[in-house]
């Protein structure tokens, strides 16, 4: 069995090694991908993660959601790793540093919303394979949070091309992703009819 905890380890040494420069041309590429995918144009409720350290950027893409008229959805790590979805409608007014100093939605002003109201979700994680499964960084909030979907939202995951590994140690619970966007395009894991169209 793969360790996880090394799996992850290595994962995020490697994203940690690009320069800022190098991820904020890869974050550019990313979101710009993201953006031109017909189900995010379609979309107008989208779920999606304020970036943490090194991860990709996706700030200008909340300030993109937000500016088009379509809700942004952001997620609010509670107790017992569960994750609240809550729309947000200003990205000064209404984050705070959660957990870990993670950017979500303000509890005092926390606006939950049915998850069966998002029609794409946009998912952060440490490491991926080519296969369409996802290690997240421990906590398995999104594991948890996934079920709680309609079956047929789009789950996009963003990641560098560095965070694609040979192979992802997998539980039972584990979700795959429909697609994986890296600097270097789109990975399909679910067939383009269920996704692209």
């Amino acid at each position: 069995m793969i360790d996880k905890r090394m799996v992850r380890e290595t994962a995020l040494n490697l994203r940690a090694s690009l320069t800022r420069e190098e991820r904020e041309v890869k974050s550019q590429k990313i979101l710009s991908i993201v953006k031109g995918l017909s189900k995010f144009k379609a979309a107008k409720t989208i779920m999606s993660f304020l970036n943490f350290r090194d991860e990709v950027d996706t700030t200008l893409l909340a300030v993109s959601i937000l500016e088009s008229g379509k809700r942004l959805i952001l997620p609010r790590c509670a107790s017992h790793g569960i994750l609240i979805p809550a729309e947000i409608h200003d990205l000064n007014e209404d984050i705070e540093p959660g957990k870990w100093g993670i950017r979500e939605p303000k509890g005092e002003k926390l606006n939950p919303v049915n998850p069966e109201e998002i029609e794409m979700i946009i998912i952060p994680g440490a490491a991926f394979d080519r296969q369409g499964n996802r290690l997240g960084y421990g906590g398995g909030y999104y594991d948890r949070f996934l079920n709680r979907l309609r079956p047929e939202t789009p789950k996009i995951a963003l990641a560098f091309s560095c965070q694609i590994l040979p192979e992802i140690p997998l539980e039972p619970f584990d979700f795959k992703m429909d697609a994986l966007v890296t600097e270097e395009g789109i990975l399909w894991f679910k067939s383009v009819k269920e996704i692209k169209t």
